[in-house]
């Protein structure tokens, strides 16, 4: 293959990788910007280093022509971790579209391997969103994403949970003491739920904060491994577990989303941040055996770390309120609710 009168090999001596890029990922990124071809100049040299985060995946940072780009290695691991490369590239066009993700330039299927562009801004975090009273935007942000139309996937968030237990007990990974305790109450919460008739849209459906970036007055959404279409009530569950926001925290978030804000929803959120929680440890008990030497992680953030958090976060919720009072509010949608 040619790029522009340069042969494949001749253009990958102008990649230039930092040490952190390993020589297996260099060979990947090299025959991609080969097939692309998508440099103005193709003897000017690219810069490609390693960025944090991405557990299914491997994240570079891409300079070239004057621009930064993403590039995102997708892991055909992903695929044991319910993750549908097709639909998540399509989802992210999808948002793009409308302003909430980075426009993506090129992309590879069935790998699911992409390059779109880098937002340079801020990577949110728990204590950001709150020191910087970022919650009524965020809130804004998902309920914009919930009315875009989109022909990614259909999602359950409890089909994901079954998805990493099955995948934790194959790769030896542990699950809590009292999980299974929990996981009997997640699956009498799926039966009531699938009888209710709350509304649906397109979900991101992994709001943790740091798939959030603020940048030049927009908050932008990334990492759109398991979007689809599901009940919008359960990113604002998501959202609003991860972010560890309080019960008056939680109160201002929904009612930002939804000013006619009711009990109904808010029993609905409060028994999908529960399932979310379950979901987190669930998938921490399988990453960490299988992931944890190949990701570059976020400074003081681990697997166990994660689970843990998610299971305390679980454990009190169960405390705060009877979990029937709960399903029995959470089922009930009033006409014209948001969520």
């Amino acid at each position: 293959m040619s790029v522009s009168g340069l042969t494949a090999a001749q253009s990958r001596k102008k990649v230039v990788f930092s040490d952190a890029v390993t020589a297996t990922v260099r060979q990947t990124v090299e025959a991609l910007l080969s097939e692309w071809n998508l440099f103005a100049d193709p003897a000017a040299p690219v810069q490609v280093d390693v960025l944090a985060g991405g557990a299914n995946n491997i994240n570079l940072k891409v300079i070239a022509d004057s621009s930064t780009w993403a590039l995102k290695l997708c892991d055909p691991i992903g695929v044991r971790f319910g993750v549908d490369r097709r639909s998540s590239i399509q989802a992210q066009q999808d948002a793009a579209r409308v302003g909430l993700a980075p426009r993506i330039r090129a992309s590879k299927l069935p790998e699911g391997h992409f390059m779109s562009e880098f937002v340079c801004g801020t990577t949110l975090r728990p204590e950001i969103i709150r020191d910087e009273g970022l919650a009524p935007r965020l809130a804004a942000t998902l309920r914009k994403l919930h009315q875009v139309g989109t022909t990614c996937r259909d999602f359950s968030l409890f089909e994901d949970i079954r998805t990493f237990m099955r995948g934790a007990d194959a790769a030896g990974g542990k699950r809590p003491n009292d999980f299974d305790g929990m996981y009997r109450l997640v699956c009498r919460l799926e039966e009531l739920l699938l009888q209710a008739d709350a509304p649906r849209g397109f979900g991101h459906n992994d709001p943790v904060p740091q798939n959030f970036i603020a940048a030049s007055g927009c908050i932008y959404l990334v990492d759109f491994d398991y979007s689809g279409i599901t009940w919008t009530a359960v990113d604002l569950a998501c959202a609003t577990s991860q972010a560890l926001m309080t019960d008056d925290e939680v109160e201002g978030f929904l009612r930002a989303y939804d000013p006619d804000l009711d009990d109904g929803q808010r029993a609905r959120v409060e028994v999908l941040r529960f399932v979310n929680t379950l979901r987190e440890v669930a998938w921490a008990a399988m990453a960490e055996p299988i992931l944890q030497t190949q990701t570059t992680l976020m400074d003081g953030w681990s697997y166990q770390w994660h689970a843990d958090n998610n299971l305390k976060l679980a454990q009190e919720m169960l405390k705060k309120r009877s979990f029937e009072s709960l399903a029995t509010e959470a089922v009930k949608v009033r006409p014209g609710a948001l969520f």
